[in-house]
């Protein structure tokens, strides 16, 4: 799923199968940075509860993009 924010960064987030187990990513489009744990600058993160990244986007002010 493609989700933005309002300075217009884009980023997917996806239910994908890593290691046998359920995990949920969270990618940064072309260019991009996303911020990982300790602030440093990441292209991705991976979740294993699915609400730890939904708190993730709402803390980074990411909303779904209606058009996907």
């Amino acid at each position: 799923m493609r989700y933005q924010n309002e300075a217009g960064q884009i980023i997917y987030y996806n239910l994908v199968e890593k290691h046998g187990k359920v995990r949920w990513v969270i990618q940064a489009a072309s260019g991009q940075t996303i911020t990982g744990r300790d602030r440093q600058k990441l292209k991705s993160r991976t979740f294993a509860l699915e609400h730890q990244a939904d708190a993730w986007l709402e803390r980074n002010g990411y909303k779904a993009n209606k058009y996907t």
